[in-house]
């Protein structure tokens, strides 16, 4: 008790003092002189002019000053913005500095800093000059590691805590948009002059959202030295990034690669000078990426998605901006490219690497290809290698020097079949690549080998097999410094569906909505400019023998002799013997223009025949009224409906096609030719003409697709041989004369029975020298029943409808010499007539006729029609 009352009271009046001694010092911190006094300390432990807030200090349970709102100015030299600026910062004191009088900083710690790091126009950094600088004793020794015990620091500043920080960067007056935000870690001096770093941050870039940067993790020792930091050691670790945020970064824009980046780095500078390699002022480094999961940021990723390691060793000299790789090395699962390289650090786009080594694999090539483009066929698969050197360099890329080699290798394709690729070999001279003589041996028709091996399981002797000499050469020249290239393929092929499978293994089908198998040959040339923009293709192909598929047709096109050319781009195609729609064709289709759509085209057609009949069996409205709907979207690769006239609309052609024979129906067209156009959807038929029944037709048509199917047809004929017209064989016995007229017709809908239907129109016709055989309608209305005879006029006209599939006669017209009669009536496309002839005799001059007028009318079947005689008018005998 004696005890505690003693020490008791002590330990009041030592609280008690402390409790003065808080309040004292709050109030003196606060003064002026002592806000100078502080502000001095911190200038001097910064060796920079410093602002401050308000300061606030505290004695238990360390003595730690606050300060408010600091910022750290920056050395003119480097500009006039701020080198380091916090919310709030608080700093440790030493406690043998109290005691001996003097106020040292010991541990200082920012509270959401924000430091600048500026490089300016002499190569220099603000941050070379700002840590307290080593002695001279010991500016060169070998860097301590981190158990050795902390030395006396000049400045007495020990350490520099970091929380929630941010660095911007500056090179000169320009701000970039690269930053690090979320700086956590510390700066610690373990030695006169050495520090100790343990930092964490976040990569970021302005106005560019990002996913996943991952963390940078730098650990390592640096000098405070004037000596730009020297000596150091620095050891950086990145990892969980994404291969999409790095691209982001480094560029601002999505490249359209994903993946995963890890990255392992370490540089030293001044760390062992007396090495036979070492050079003063240079940082020695060495960097290991690891790039896994790489895929086209529209595609899933695959278990055989590529991945890369590339590690790279050299020394970067800071004085001329200038890396030397040593040691370049790219490593893929199977293959590797090793080599030196150099780097102008001041310009990203110069650059240079030669890779002494190179070995690729052909499966690491097809898993990148496979990465990048969809639809590639689980089945391929590439067995080859490649070797020699490479040398290139700067952006855009340019190839320097080098060689390659590529060994005999396979390409397995979907249906187990396999394509042989001969050795080849390359060269690169003056940016210039040189890949000639590529030989691949396709493999026979997948399809003509099943067929052979059924014929042969049966007894009976198998077709021919596909000879050995299917095969494509190919070469290559790329000029890397004018950008311009091209490519060349000479083709041999005894059958072509070899070529199809490839190019649909690979993700790129070329016959969409049509199957082409049979031979072609000839040599195609593709050369193009910068970028691969404005490709022009030239060369020929001749196709025999040939085989054309075509959705929407019910039977293919046989090509015998055909020729594809191709002009700058432009296409055109000559047509020496190809069967379709039932008649030989000859003739051109050519592009009309380079610079026009490519969809613009001219032809000139010949058909030895058309048939009617024949159409609508290739094409089939009749009872497949849907077939334009069938056919688009099938070319269009699009099960909408509603844009299944899109082929249509975006074809644009005009020329000339004749034919020896154009039957339709009953009506034969001999010598037919016409002008026809088809421009968004319209079909304009100009000038036709033709022979039909002994005389001539002339006129055109216009056919509207959409909506729905509109034809309006018009025309004149001459000199026609009324004998010749299409009636039922007995009927047209009856009938001679010449006939003249116009004819104007439309209709709409699609199939014939549609069409029929709905056709409506009219015209005009003049007739001379008619005979009409079979009964003398003069002696058959004077008789009062029909007599056995011939009716003859010397001329007449009138005009007739078309109406409910029927031609309707109104006031037609015949004069003879002595009489007129009128003809009325109704003939309906099946050939059921229902005329009437009422003959109305020309009273000779002076005189006045009276007798009771009659007419002959014709009903039923035109064949063996009804025929009778009634008094004019009378519903009598009227069907």
């Amino acid at each position: 008790m004696i005890r505690l009352r003693k020490y008791g009271g002590i330990v009041v009046v030592i609280v008690l003092l402390i409790l003065v001694a808080q309040a004292g010092v709050s109030l003196l911190v606060r003064t002026h002189r002592m806000r100078g006094y502080l502000i001095a300390h911190l200038e001097s432990a910064f060796g920079r002019p410093v602002q401050a807030g308000q300061f606030s200090l505290q004695i238990l349970p360390m003595p730690e000053l606050k300060v408010e709102a600091v910022t750290i100015g920056e050395d003119p030299s480097f500009g006039s913005e701020y080198f380091l600026r916090a919310d709030e910062m608080t700093a440790g004191f030493r406690w043998f500095g109290l005691l001996r009088g003097h106020l040292e900083f010991g541990t200082m710690s920012f509270s959401h800093p924000s430091l600048i790091l500026v490089r300016n126009a002499a190569g220099r950094w603000n941050l070379e000059d700002w840590l307290p600088p080593a002695k001279p004793a010991v500016a060169h020794t070998s860097m301590p590691p981190p158990s050795q015990s902390r030395a006396e620091s000049t400045y007495h500043l020990q350490k520099i805590d970091f929380d929630e920080g941010r660095i911007n960067f500056k090179v000169g007056e320009d701000k970039r948009p690269f930053a690090f935000t979320d700086v956590s870690g510390s700066v610690e001096q373990v030695s006169p002059g050495r520090w100790q770093l343990q930092l964490e941050a976040q990569p970021w870039r302005s106005g560019v959202p990002l996913q996943s940067t991952g963390t940078v993790q730098v650990e390592g020792y640096v000098a405070g030295t004037s000596a730009r930091l020297q000596p150091a050691q620095i050891r950086v670790h990145w990892e969980k990034v994404s291969v999409a945020d790095v691209f982001r970064l480094i560029t601002g824009n999505d490249s359209g690669v994903r993946g995963h980046l890890a990255v392992d780095g370490n540089a030293s500078i001044g760390m062992d000078e007396t090495a036979p390699d070492a050079v003063a002022g240079a940082w020695r480094f060495g960097l290991r990426a690891r790039a896994t999961n790489i895929h086209r940021w529209d595609l899933t990723e695959r278990d055989d998605n590529p991945r890369v390691n590339v590690n790279l060793k050299g020394v970067w000299e800071l004085a001329t901006d200038k890396a030397r790789v040593e040691e370049v090395r790219v490593e893929l699962p199977k293959s590797n490219l090793a080599g030196a390289g150099t780097l102008r650090t001041s310009s990203s786009g110069d650059w240079k690497v030669n890779f002494e080594n190179v070995a690729v694999q052909g499966e690491d090539l097809l898993a990148w290809y496979r990465a990048f483009q969809p639809d590639i066929s689980e089945q391929v698969a590439l067995t080859e290698s490649l070797s020699g050197t490479l040398a290139a360099s700067g952006w855009p890329l340019r190839w320097e020097t080098g060689a390659i080699e590529g060994s005999a290798g396979t390409l397995r394709l979907p249906g187990h079949s396999v394509a042989r690729l001969q050795p080849f070999h390359g060269s690169i001279r003056n940016g210039k690549i040189e890949l000639d003589r590529f030989y691949m041996d396709l493999p026979p028709d997948a399809l003509a080998e099943s067929f052979n091996e059924k014929a042969g399981k049966g007894g009976t002797k198998p077709h021919a097999s596909v000879p050995a000499d299917n095969f494509i050469e190919a070469a290559l020249s790329q000029d890397s410094t004018t950008r311009l290239g091209n490519l060349r393929l000479n083709l041999h092929l005894t059958q072509a569906t070899p070529v199809f499978q490839l190019t649909a293994a690979f993700g790129h089908p070329l016959n969409k909505g049509w199957e082409y198998s049979g031979a072609a040959s000839g040599s195609l040339t593709w050369n193009w400019a910068v970028g691969g923009k404005d490709v022009r293709r030239n060369g020929s192909l001749e196709l025999t023998k040939a085989r054309l598929q075509v959705a929407g047709l019910n039977e293919p096109l046989m090509l015998d002799d055909a020729r594809l050319e191709w002009k700058d781009g432009a296409r055109n195609a000559t047509l020496s013997k190809v069967d379709a729609f039932g008649a030989l064709w000859s003739g051109t289709i050519s592009q009309a223009q380079r610079d026009d759509s490519d969809n613009n085209w001219r032809f000139q057609l010949h058909a030895d025949h058309l048939d009617a009949t024949d159409l609508d069996h290739w094409i089939g409205p009749r009872s497949r009224p849907n077939w334009l709907q069938r056919l688009l979207p099938s070319l269009l690769e699009d099960t909408n409906p509603a844009r299944a006239s899109e082929l249509l609309r975006r074809v644009s052609a005009e020329g000339e096609l004749t034919t020896d024979l154009l039957t339709i129906e009953k009506i034969k067209l001999a010598k037919a030719h016409a002008t026809v156009a088809l421009h968004a959807l319209h079909l304009d038929v100009r000038g036709a003409e033709a022979q039909w029944a002994g005389g001539t037709i002339r006129g055109g048509m216009q056919l509207v697709f959409s909506p729905h199917p509109i034809y309006e047809v018009h025309g004149d004929f001459a000199n026609i041989n009324m004998a010749q017209l299409p009636w039922s064989p007995r009927w047209s016995e009856r009938w001679s004369g010449v006939a003249n007229g116009t004819i104007h017709l439309t209709t709409n809908g699609v199939g014939r029975a549609e069409l029929l239907k709905q056709l409506a129109g009219g015209g005009e016709v003049k007739v001379s020298k008619v005979e009409f055989r079979g009964w003398d309608i003069e002696l058959s209305t004077q008789s009062g029943g029909p007599s056995a005879g011939a009716s003859r006029w010397t001329s007449g006209a009138g005009e007739f409808r078309l109406v409910d599939q029927q031609v309707r006669l109104d006031d037609f017209r015949l004069d003879a010499p002595h009489q007129r009669t009128q003809l009325a009536g109704t003939i309906s496309f099946g050939m059921d007539g229902n005329l009437t002839f009422t003959p109305k005799p020309r009273p000779a001059a002076g005189t006045r006729t009276i007798s009771e007028a009659r007419e002959l009318r014709v009903t039923g079947q035109l064949e063996n029609p009804a025929v009778d005689v009634a008094p004019a008018g009378s519903e009598q005998a009227r069907p």
